[in-house]
């Protein structure tokens, strides 16, 4: 493991590339424990993958979904591409957004994550990318799929998937990492829930609720 927590007191740049700021949305997931497409559940007066992309837009230039069926998410009017091997889960999508996706670093988001905050995003961005990943850790732990990818971690994403080695979690263990630290995200969220997932229909209430409760104090 190669962590360095992030350190705010570095100077940073002033002026961040957005241009170059690319973000991929993972919606390939099968929802076995929601009953159905958790992506297109309903959140305010659209879907859960529709917070995530105005979240992904607000801190990025360009924001494409990977998912093997494109039809359901064609109504976003956002590129939608496969994964290059599909069915061998999350880590095969990052193979997919760093193939596809424009810019050299890549921020990948679960299509699960209706309070992502683009303020938390942001800081990300601006971090100084000196490790190929950037994520942020919470008390659960760290958060792969919120997390930015360098395209120089390609050919071990590669390499891994063929030799079976599936796990997005064993790859940011095994790569140098920026760590965004608990008391970082704090001060951009107001609660650790801007990271929190959706993946059963409790889940989706909970955050309705929580939405709800913080929402007119916004």
């Amino acid at each position: 493991m190669h962590y360095i927590e992030y350190n705010p007191s570095i100077p940073q740049s002033p002026n961040p590339s957005r241009p170059s700021r690319s973000a991929a949305i993972l919606a390939g997931g099968k929802s076995r424990r929601f009953g159905s497409n958790k992506a297109l559940a309903p959140w305010l007066t659209g879907h859960v993958i529709d917070a995530v992309a105005k979240a992904a837009i607000g801190a990025c230039r360009e924001v494409i979904i990977i998912a093997d069926e494109p039809e359901p998410y064609s109504y976003s009017g956002l590129p939608v591409f496969p994964d290059i091997m599909p069915g061998l889960g999350p880590l095969a999508g990052l193979q997919s957004a760093l193939r596809h996706a424009k810019g050299e670093r890549v921020l990948l988001l679960g299509c699960d994550m209706p309070l992502l905050n683009s303020e938390l995003l942001n800081l990300m961005w601006e971090i100084p990318a000196w490790a190929p990943v950037v994520i942020p850790v919470t008390p659960h732990g760290l958060e792969p799929l919120h997390a930015i990818y360098h395209k120089s971690l390609l050919p071990i994403v590669d390499h891994r998937i063929n030799s079976g080695d599936l796990s997005l979690k064993s790859l940011v263990k095994d790569v140098p990492c920026r760590i965004v630290s608990p008391a970082d995200i704090l001060k951009v969220c107001p609660s650790f829930e801007c990271l929190s997932s959706i993946n059963t229909p409790r889940d989706l209430a909970r955050l309705k609720r929580h939405y709800s409760s913080v929402e007119p104090f916004a």
